[in-house]
């Protein structure tokens, strides 16, 4: 008896099922199944039929399939009802050929982004896939794969995965993640191990080779990790990449080891390569509610004017070499230094001060009455001291300057506003930088302002009277500044308690 076309509706598939099914034929040979057949079938179609797992139903599909001769059809198609996702499957020996083409469609896994195209072409075996060619298109970008899928023993997935553009912007926004600019180029090793289908990110390994292109700057990514006690262990580093988000801050080279847990991660050892100096880092990062990090770091030489550049900054340049330690905490990336408390001892040497002028203003001139003829700046050759920071305000402590012109030390507090204020206290060269004449700090950090103290001011004018001009202006300088300090003395003991 032959049976042209045979056809079901409403099927419900599920693991054991097909096993059942494979069990009933599992001793017949293709001719042995056909002969034992009481009727030749050359055609058959399942409409609405549905796959269930214990996590998941999948479908409804319609599925074709067409017989030539024997138990083996000759060839399957398999549709979701949209007719956007198609699976074509034919014999090829003793494997299957299969082509998997979809159109805006998410088949076989639910993915949380929707492709314009995905197609891939393999050669299924017992428990085995062997991807040939994998095809993603999509989102601005271009994705090649090719690997294998074996559950055995376990799940297991290897692929080789290539891209020549990947655009970051509308994936990562399709992803629901931060939103990046640029593109990247390149090839990735991806391993997959489970003891499920549904769990075999369990245990993965990643191999990457890229290169980031962002406004015309392209930059050598590396990324190498692999899980570990449920943590994933990496190896990341960068080669002329400028940070595409916040400021534009310029790496020449940097490394970082470190861990991935969730949200949380950890460096354990990193350092940066930038601003002809170099920056080693470690501290743990938490995003999972806001942003929140911990870290200890240390500078050694970083020239401050091109970094400070970044910042649309000029106030100072040099050396810098320090250590810092502190906390984020913020709700944002572009929030973090408004959360920031750090605490740093540093060191800047053979720099400049700009827009201060601290010889000039030591020498309790007049500014009004005497506009300098350059621009008024500090020259230096060591500048040290300890930078607190709270919530965007600043403080520098125990500050020194030295250079061949002068010595000065003092306290300077910076407000949210970049307001100063504080005082200096300046010996000069020609005094033997034995006589100091205290300053008032005030203005802001882009236009600075020193003021001799009124003390200091009055002591000035009597010193010049009796000694005359110059050595004693700066004895003078320094009587007042005793007098500043006597009056802070007894006003300190008459305070009420």
């Amino acid at each position: 008896m032959e049976i042209q076309q045979l056809s079901l509706q409403d099927v419900e598939l599920n693991p054991q099922v097909v096993d059942s099914i494979k069990q009933m034929f599992a001793g017949l040979k293709p001719r042995d199944g056909a002969a034992a057949m009481p009727f030749r079938l050359h055609s058959a179609g399942i409409r609405n039929l549905t796959w269930r797992t214990e996590q998941k139903t999948y479908g409804p599909f319609r599925l074709d399939a067409r017989w030539d001769s024997g138990l083996k059809p000759a060839a399957i198609i398999l549709r979701d009802t949209r007719k956007a996702v198609q699976l074509h499957a034919s014999p090829a020996g003793k494997q299957w050929r299969l082509t998997l083409h979809s159109d805006k469609g998410m088949f076989p896994f639910e993915l949380p982004v929707t492709l314009d195209q995905f197609t891939l072409t393999g050669l299924y075996d017992k428990q085995q896939i062997d991807f040939e060619q994998i095809s993603l298109k999509g989102y601005d970008s271009r994705v090649q794969a090719s690997g294998r899928l074996q559950w055995s023993d376990g799940w297991q997935l290897s692929l080789d995965t290539r891209t020549d553009s990947l655009a970051l912007a509308p994936l990562l926004t399709a992803l629901g993640r931060p939103s990046l600019p640029g593109r990247i180029a390149g090839e990735c090793a991806i391993r997959l191990q489970g003891p499920a289908a549904e769990s075999m990110h369990e245990q993965r390994t990643f191999d990457c080779r890229l290169d980031y292109l962002n406004q015309g700057q392209e930059a050598a990514l590396t990324f190498e990790s692999e899980t570990e006690s449920g943590r994933d262990r990496f190896t990341a580093t960068a080669a002329n990449l400028t940070l595409p988000v916040g400021p534009a801050l310029h790496f020449r080279n940097s490394a970082f080891k470190g861990s991935l847990a969730g949200s949380q991660l950890q460096i354990h050892s990193g350092y940066i390569q930038a601003y002809a100096g170099e920056l080693s880092v470690s501290g743990e990062l938490d995003w999972s509610h806001g942003w929140q990090t911990r870290f200890n770091s240390r500078m050694e030489d970083v020239q401050l004017e091109p970094l400070l550049q970044v910042f649309e900054q000029r106030i100072i340049s040099g050396g810098l070499t320090g250590q810092c330690q502190g906390t984020v905490q913020a709700q944002a990336i572009s929030t973090l230094l408004e959360g920031m408390e750090m605490g740093c001892d540093f060191t800047i040497s053979q720099g400049v001060v700009y827009e201060t002028d601290l010889e000039r203003a030591a020498q309790l001139i007049k500014l009004k009455d005497a506009p300098p003829a350059r621009e008024q700046q500090t020259p230096f050759d060591r500048l040290s001291g300890r930078l607190t920071a709270r919530q965007q305000h600043y403080r520098l402590d125990e500050l020194e300057i030295t250079s061949s012109a002068l010595a000065a030390s003092g306290d300077i507090a910076i407000n949210p506003a970049r307001e100063l204020k504080g005082e200096i206290s300046v010996g000069l060269e020609k005094t033997g930088k034995v006589l100091s004449v205290p300053l008032v700090v005030a203005g802001t950090t882009d236009a600075p302002t020193f003021r001799p103290t009124k003390s200091s001011m009055a002591g000035a004018g009597a010193g010049t009277l009796i000694l005359g001009p110059g050595i004693g202006t700066a004895v003078g300088a320094k009587i007042g500044e005793a007098v500043d300090n006597l009056t802070s003395i007894f006003k300190r003991k008459n305070k009420p308690e």
